[in-house]
């Protein structure tokens, strides 16, 4: 009986020694090195400011099971981090067994918890500013230039190639180009995939000036992996190869830019394309990339206008007032027929020019033209703007009433518009619509003139014509959908004489 006493009083004794029941096998392990890339970043735990990367975090339980953190940083994007802490109820057992004692432990305590790692680290992307425009960018698919028996890393014990799972992504080349994309969402490019030397890529490069094709030149991944997650950093070295989207083959510039991205907790099927994911937004961050790509698409725009073509201004179709305005204004409006259908068009000059839309002419060299006076003529397609869908026609003529140009910057938000056209069938040629003007939109560096007036198939190419009488715009497109309505859109004539290079003078 003496004994038993003794060897309880022993019992609180050790106990004593160890206040909260601290756990032998789990010490230190509740810290976590919390770092970023730019460092200086503020820490919150749980909503709660605790201090600036790096910074070492220690986990308390009693704030919450599911700890949070948020890095925040100004000029960068915040990011949300699960250090994903555990607990772990089987150190009792073994500190028990090491101490020879029965072993008493407050289940909240801090001890018996731990993160899978003692350290973490993120990117920390630059905020996109929102008064840029979105540049159009086309991404051809991923190459590599890496070996197939090539060292890659390690996961743990086990040497990575290119024939590792994990790093299967390598022989499905669209699926790791797919990972590219979405590093690059939400930014200031449009990113999309695109085949090379086929007829819709090279559609899409030539309207985009330029094509990015990527080119992956070496990777090292050092992880580990617990519980089936892995842990650890992805080096890799991209060349990000600008090319030419007008001259085949012609290089503008390259980026070579080395990267490295740390795992924490992420599958070992995700990590090679989340680093690839990292790689790409990390190129959006360079410095001057923004204005190199959109000095390559300002240039390709301006190289769209092709030659210069001097006319002359026509005399003007006199009316006696708004009564008869429209009337008088139709003798100058088109129909311009192909072999896929047809569209509208407007008399520029006396001598038989005419202004219609590049998607009603197609790739056609001549079309047929129909006046309203009831006769037609063969017009030679003379140039195409496809950048910004305005053509040129040349029929042969004297004397054809033409249409007077506008001031389309001088239009005020309100002001009346008319459109002429062709809608839905040939038998409605020179049909009048008018509404007004909605607001001015850029997409993608082209400029157009939104309205309400009804623009309709056939319509396009038609003449947008201010209360004044004068031309101010060509009928382009309109918003469809269930729901939409008096959404339209036409190239301002001055944009449209401007890319087609027309020059016109007085007689």
């Amino acid at each position: 009986m003496r004994r038993s006493l003794g060897l309880f009083a022993v019992s609180l004794f050790i106990l004593g020694l160890f206040p909260s029941c601290a756990s032998l096998l789990n010490k230190g392990d509740q810290t976590l090195t919390v770092d970023s890339s730019p460092s200086g970043a503020t820490v919150y735990a749980n909503g709660t400011e605790v201090g600036t990367t790096p910074y070492s975090y220690s986990y308390d339980p009693n704030d919450s099971h599911n700890a949070t953190l948020e890095l925040r940083l100004e000029g960068r994007e915040p990011v949300t981090l699960d250090p994903h802490p555990k607990k772990n109820n089987g150190v009792l057992l073994a500190d028990a067994l090491l101490l020879g004692i029965p072993y008493i432990v407050d289940g909240n305590s801090a001890k018996l918890w731990s993160f899978p790692r003692k350290e973490i680290s993120v990117n920390l992307y630059r905020t996109m500013p929102d008064d840029r425009q979105q540049l159009e960018l086309p991404v051809a698919t991923l190459e590599n230039a890496i070996g197939a028996k090539d060292k890659l890393g390690n996961l743990g014990p086990h040497i990575l190639t290119m024939a590792s799972k994990e790093l299967g992504d390598l022989t499905y080349p669209e699926t790791a180009t797919s990972s590219l994309l979405r590093g690059m969402a939400d930014s200031y490019v449009d990113a999309s995939a695109v085949r090379l030397n086929t007829t819709k890529g090279s559609e899409t490069v030539h309207h985009a000036k330029l094509v990015l094709r990527p080119l992956l030149n070496s990777i090292h991944m050092q992880l580990d992996e617990k519980d089936h997650r892995a842990y650890g950093t992805v080096s890799m070295e991209m060349d990000w190869r600008f090319y030419s989207g007008l001259d085949k083959d012609s290089l503008l510039f390259t980026i070579t830019k080395s990267t490295t991205w740390s795992a924490y907790a992420v599958p070992p099927r995700d990590v090679f394309v989340s680093a690839l994911q990292d790689a790409a937004r990390q190129l959006i961050d360079e410095d001057s990339l923004y204005d190199r790509i959109s000095a390559v698409h300002t240039s390709g725009l301006a190289r769209s206008k092709g030659s210069g073509v001097h006319l002359h201004e026509p005399h003007p179709i006199v009316f006696q007032g708004r009564k008869d305005m429209i009337s008088a204004l139709v003798t100058g409006v088109v129909t311009v027929e192909t072999k896929d259908g047809h569209g509208s068009g407007f008399l520029i000059t006396n001598d038989g020019y005419i202004l219609t839309n590049a998607h009603v002419v197609g790739d056609q060299a001549t079309v047929k033209v129909k006046f309203e006076q009831g006769f037609s003529l063969d017009g030679e397609v003379v140039k195409v703007n496809r950048d910004f869908d305005v053509a040129l026609v040349k029929v042969a003529g004297n004397d054809l009433p033409a249409l007077s140009m506008g001031d389309d910057e001088g239009l005020q938000l309100g002001e009346e518009l008319f459109a002429i056209g062709t809608p839905l069938d040939e038998d409605l040629g020179q049909s009048v619509t008018r509404g007004i003007m909605s607001g001015r939109r850029e997409f993608e560096g082209r400029k157009y003139l939104q309205t309400d007036v009804s623009i309709n198939p056939g319509n396009s190419g038609g003449p947008l014509i201010d209360e004044n009488g004068k031309v101010v715009g060509v009928a382009t497109m309109k918003v469809k959908g269930t729901g939409i309505e008096g959404i339209g859109f036409g190239v301002p004539i001055s944009v449209a004489v401007e890319m087609l290079n027309i020059d016109l003078t007085k007689p």
